[in-house]
């Protein structure tokens, strides 16, 4: 495709995405208008709860933008960090006895900030330019991605097996664990040495121009694979994929799962049997952005509980109500601090379980659970839900 034809179809995919994103913040001034200020979403904000400020609040922002949309104040700035002060966990939405979905309100308010030049913050902006430039957020070089790769893989299949960028730059030993166990099930897949970032970063930050050009490099390098399914072991992909590339590119007709299905399915078909080793009582954390953006909460339960020897005990906040790891979102870029802090009441309330360790099934969640582990000095083990499986297979 020439240069000229290139620039064509991506102003004609911009064209297509804008009028898919139809909705403005003037659409929904009923909305905003039936904020009934009850507090309901401030008592479970993770933000809030680290920073006490008012306007950082689902509420509060619903207040913010009501001005905005009546024109009672300008966006500035100020208001801008306001309305990106958020780890998109969406549990606002499930607290709204309203029924405002103060998420969705800010998510049309996020574009629009960023369309109008006042978004992301800086060093969200510094993160998705270097998504832009090096197809991931550490500026790390792409044949670097899959030094942890040990083994040859088909170039074709029916199966691409999708590590995401946190994975593939930080956790190699998940990417390791993920596709040792695949082959002891023996279970086709393909990875392509093309992978690149998902753009769920810059998709959240607003920037959904450069989101819509990554997801179309992606879908040309997807469909070369010769794969009809996707398998994902980050939940940010996951959720990018599910939620955000029909909106962003046409035709992604690609079965999706997460690893966590895939694994649920695997060993109830018996491809992979489970040993007893030590007894450990677990307890896992439900990524925001594979529980409440996915729906998926059994799987990596149920896989859980087909380990021998493993008790699983839940948290005082899981499925559905399960508390924020503080990470997504851009949070952790913008405000690593808060972010940190948040993580550090999550793994208290997993020591309140009596848990040996804590499970989860997204490398974003991993990062930050980890950092406050080690803040903290707890005694709690981490592990990505593949390599905890991987330890008990026969």
């Amino acid at each position: 495709m020439s240069t000229d034809e290139e620039k064509r179809k991506a102003m004609e995919d911009w064209e297509k995405l804008k009028a898919a994103e139809k909705k403005t913040l003037n659409d929904f001034r009923t909305q905003l208008a039936m904020c009934n200020i009850c507090a309901f979403c401030r008592i479970r904000c993770p933000v809030y709860q680290q920073v006490k400020w008012e306007s950082v609040t689902p509420r509060g922002k619903m207040q913010l933008l009501r001005n905005v949309v009546k024109g009672w104040i300008k966006p500035t700035p100020q208001v801008a960090e306001r309305i990106f002060s958020c780890t998109t966990c969406q549990i606002c939405n499930q607290q709204c006895d309203a029924e405002v979905r103060p998420f969705d309100i800010l998510k049309v308010a996020r574009r629009e900030f960023t369309e109008q030049g006042l978004g992301p913050l800086p060093e969200e902006k510094k993160m998705d330019r270097r998504i832009k430039e090096y197809k991931n957020p550490y500026k790390e070089p792409q044949e670097k991605r899959f030094n942890w790769l040990e083994v040859k893989v088909p170039k074709t299949a029916d199966t691409l097996l999708y590590f995401g960028c946190v994975t593939a730059y930080r956790f190699g030993e998940t990417g390791r664990a993920i596709v040792e166990l695949l082959r002891k099930a023996g279970y086709q897949f393909t990875i392509t040495p093309d992978e690149g970032c998902c753009g769920m970063h810059p998709y959240w930050d607003g920037e959904i121009k450069l989101s819509a050009e990554i997801a179309r490099e992606n879908l040309e390098i997807f469909r070369k694979t010769g794969a009809k399914q996707i398998v994902t072991a980050c939940a940010g992909c996951y959720s990018t994929f599910k939620n955000a590339y029909p909106m962003l590119v046409e035709n992604f007709d690609f079965k999706l799962m997460h690893f966590s299905e895939l694994l649920q399915e695997l060993i109830k078909k018996g491809k992979l049997k489970l040993k007893k080793k030590s007894p450990m009582k677990v307890t896992y954390h439900d990524p925001c952005h594979l529980g409440r953006h996915a729906g998926i909460y059994d799987a990596p339960r149920e896989v859980i509980k087909s380990i021998p020897g493993l008790e699983l005990v839940e948290m005082e906040h899981s499925r559905e109500d399960s508390q924020c790891c503080g990470g997504g979102g851009g949070y952790f870029t913008a405000f690593p601090e808060n972010s940190v802090e948040i993580a550090e009441k999550r793994i208290r309330e997993a020591e309140e379980t009596g848990a040996d360790a804590i499970i989860t099934t997204c490398p974003l969640c991993r990062t930050n659970l980890d950092l406050a582990i080690k803040r903290l000095d707890s005694k709690l083990k981490l592990y990505d839900l593949s390599e905890l499986v991987l330890e008990h297979v026969v």
